[in-house]
């Protein structure tokens, strides 16, 4: 059999297709024999109204194919849709360079997940109840634990089916027993059983209580110890849930390019990330980033945080970002980044930046301070936003703060009293306690082991008002129940454990308008924008980044000091901060700041042999042999005590430390030994409204921020200088200071006024007691001396 050539047999299948086309469509077969196919971009939709007046005709180019006419076949190539603001944006002006610009897809190809939303004050501390443990990371702690969620779902979206969330809990959860009950805008519950032990593992429930707009999501978990009970056992019990990874499946052109869809995809960012990234250039002028970065603070009123980041960095993905971009043009828009991200564009011309403030959301979310107490009228729990106090778990507490004026100041042993209503179960384990502090220090320790299963009568608890200070305050209720027994599982309970009502009430006396000197009253007028670097690093990128995030992090102060500033400032920039005039070196600041390490002979160094065998107590008879008697130990012991020079010397040293408040130390030599992160500090008293933060080089500047605010707010900052140390407290130094008052001394006041000063130097007040006993005695002394009759008169 002869085979037939290649070439044959290709054009007979040619033909054969032809055939079926030409039998297929009519018409087509001869076209495409006539004329070569022509293939065109579809155009986009007409434009009407106000985009018609900025459409621009398109001008035949030279090099342009020829109009295809009616006899030719079109292949169209479809866009991806665009939105009609997409339209008129492009066309009103040349957009700048988009370096993670993507299109919207086509209504539903895709789903994005809206992730739930906590209120970020929620304490980054893990305690019982609810904490933030990681951005994005909520954690409910304790056998019984509550969290309160948000998910604000666009106009326009019908409600989701499902809610799914990204759920695991701890290795000492006893699986079979552990539930998490979720209930959506007040309906009823849905109840999940955790079994997710190690990673996080997605669960899904339906929503049918979901709704166009703003959504409250309740948890409740109960999670028994599988093997103990006990206050530690508490801590030991937890279930976290990853908010980025919980939430609502929705098409990805749900979430608008516009302003809500912005706000909407902010609130998520800030819920993954904790932070709000603005992508800039790498060569961006540092002087109008600063600018914008600031006009963002402002628009958004401290409500989020900051985080400057190249358009290049890796990062993970995003729902919100802010990009600072050189153009032609000064504009604020909106589009889809390449992620899907809500971009919120800023365009600048040279050093001209839009109004950026106009072009940022509102949001219904306040950023608001503790209540503030009145001095001289009581006030309720309830009155300081606390509703009654329930207990349920063997360690418990709950921390109420409120705020005192900022002139508010009560030295001596004035009262403040706290009238209790409160109650507990019947037959708790004995050892049972409730602690009532005041910040953080123990007032009263009350039993709750007998006479329970009711609420008691109003118990009056009196405390030193010194406990108390200007500005943030806590009152905290500490319970702890032992385990009976401890090391078995807790028995299933029926009722809660204690109980406070809302209707105690808070007495605090009040006071004349007095202040302790330091930089406490000169920080808390502190403006975000005044936070700055040195003129000398003013074209450090890495140090405007981290004074950017650093403000963003601080709260709008309740009365603005424009001149106080905030220069914040690495070891490598110490040489900026005027320590010629505070007499301190940079050797210093680095041994404070600078991570010791241990040396080579430390770290290598072998422990001592244990000691040999010795004799801890002589014989019986030797002991009676040596030891001297009653009244020879009594000389000893005296004259000892008398000609000690060391004895001698810390008697003197304890009397010098009573005699005043605050330190005889200079700052050089009170650092010495002691070891932080970073040091806030007011160098020169001569300008006193200019304040420095120097920071370590391995800090972590948001944990920074957030200790910064605290000691802000709690305006316990009363000396010239703080050192942040390594378990995020402060240490104060105090130089000795008196007191200053803000109002004329009346009789009203003496009292009190006294009070504050001889409780600020029990010696002054003791030498002006005694001056004063002296001069009165003088007059007497004088009468004697001029009554008393020569000698030898008869």
């Amino acid at each position: 059999m002869t085979r037939q050539p290649h070439h044959i047999r290709l054009n007979a299948y040619a033909c054969l297709l032809a055939g079926v086309l030409a039998l297929a469509v009519p018409g087509v077969a001869e076209a495409q024999v006539d004329l070569p196919p022509t293939i065109t971009l579809e155009t986009a939709p007409p434009t009407t109204g106000a985009e018609a007046q900025v459409a621009v005709p398109a001008e035949p180019r030279p090099d342009a194919p020829p109009v295809p006419d009616d006899s030719s076949p079109i292949i169209q190539l479809r866009l991806p849709s665009e939105t009609a603001s997409d339209v008129a944006a492009e066309a009103a002006a040349p957009l700048a360079v988009e370096r993670d610009r993507a299109t919207t897809p086509a209504s539903g190809q895709y789903d994005r997940l809206l992730p739930l939303t906590v209120d970020p004050r929620i304490s980054r501390q893990v305690r019982i109840g609810d904490s933030l443990t990681a951005p994005g990371i909520l954690r409910l702690t304790g056998e019984t634990a509550e969290a309160q969620l948000s998910l604000t779902l666009p106009a326009d979206t019908s409600p989701p089916a499902e809610l799914q969330l990204s759920l695991r809990s701890g290795v000492d959860v006893l699986i079979g027993s552990a539930a998490l009950a979720v209930s959506i805008n007040g309906g009823e519950p849905v109840e999940l059983p955790l079994r997710s032990i190690g990673d996080f593992a997605q669960a899904t429930l339906p929503a049918a209580g979901l709704r166009v707009g703003s959504n409250s999501i309740s948890l409740t978990v109960k999670q028994p110890h599988r093997i103990s009970c006990g206050p530690d056992a508490s801590f030991q019990v937890w279930t976290e849930v990853n908010l980025a990874e919980s939430g609502v499946q929705l098409p990805l052109n749900a979430l608008r390019a516009d302003v809500e869809g912005f706000r909407l995809a902010m609130e998520a960012q800030l819920a993954h990330g904790g932070a709000l990234d603005l992508l800039v250039d790498q060569g961006v002028d540092l002087t109008l980033l600063r600018r914008a970065s600031y006009a963002l603070m402002a628009g958004l009123e401290q409500r989020e945080r900051l985080r400057i980041v190249s358009f290049y960095d890796d990062a993970p993905p995003r729902f919100a970002a802010v990009a600072l971009i050189a153009a032609d043009r000064s504009a604020v828009s909106y589009r889809i980044g390449a992620t899907g991200a809500i971009i919120l564009q800023i365009e600048y011309r040279g050093d001209e930046l839009p109004d950026i403030a106009g072009a940022l959301p509102t949001t219904e979310r306040k950023v608001e301070g503790p209540p503030r107490v009145v001095p001289g009228r009581p006030v309720t729990l309830a009155e300081l936003g606390s509703a009654d106090i329930i207990g349920k778990t063997h360690y418990f507490r709950r921390d109420i703060a409120f705020a005192l004026p900022d002139d508010w100041l009560l030295l001596a042993n004035q009262k403040a009293r706290l009238t209790l209503r409160y109650g507990y179960a019947r037959q708790l384990p004995v050892g049972a306690l409730l602690l009532v502090k005041v910040n953080n220090q123990t007032v009263r320790l009350l039993p709750l082991d007998r006479d329970g299963g009711r609420v008691l009568p109003p118990l009056p608890v009196g405390f030193d008002a010194n406990l108390l200070h200007p500005g943030r305050n806590t009152l905290s209720f500490e319970m702890m129940v032992p385990g009976d027994p401890p090391d078995e599982a807790c028995p299933v309970r029926t009722t809660d454990m204690m109980v406070v009502l809302a209707e105690s009430a808070l007495d605090v006396p009040s006071s004349p308008s007095m202040t302790l000197p330091g930089i406490a009253g000169t920080i808390s007028g502190l403006q975000p924008a005044n936070v700055i670097v040195p003129s000398s690093a003013a074209g450090d990128a890495g140090l405007q980044a981290i004074s950017i995030r650093l403000a963003s992090a601080l709260s709008l102060p309740s009365q603005p000091r424009e001149a106080v500033t905030l220069t914040i400032v690495r070891l490598s920039e110490v040489g900026s901060v005027p320590l010629d005039v505070a007499g301190v070196s940079q050797g210093q600041l680095q041994a404070l700041l600078f991570p010791r390490q241990p040396s080579a002979a430390e770290a290598t160094a072998i422990p001592a042999p244990a000691a040999s065998p010795y004799v801890l107590e002589a014989p019986a008879a030797a002991r009676a042999a040596t030891e001297p008697g009653l009244l020879s130990r009594l000389w000893i012991r005296t004259t000892g005590w008398l000609f000690s020079h060391e004895g001698i010397w810390r008697n003197v040293e304890s009397f010098r430390e009573t005699a005043f408040q605050g330190s005889e130390l200079s700052l050089s030599d009170w650092i010495v030994d002691r070891q932080g992160e970073a040091l806030l500090w007011r160098p020169d008293i001569e300008a006193p409204d200019s304040l420095w933060l120097i920071v370590g080089p391995r800090v972590q500047i948001d944990e920074v921020a957030d200790q910064l605010q605290g000691l802000i707010a709690s305006r316990s900052a009363v000396g010239e200088a703080a050192v942040l140390l390594t378990d995020g407290t402060w240490d104060i130094w105090t130089p000795i200071r008196p007191p200053l008052l803000s109002e004329p001394l009346a009789a009203g006041n003496l009292r009190t006024v006294v009070g504050n000063y001889a409780s600020w130097s029990p010696m002054l007040f003791t030498m002006c007691l005694l001056a004063l006993a002296l001069l009165s005695a003088l007059p007497a002394l004088f009468y004697v001396l001029t009554s008393r009759e020569p000698k030898g008169r008869s």
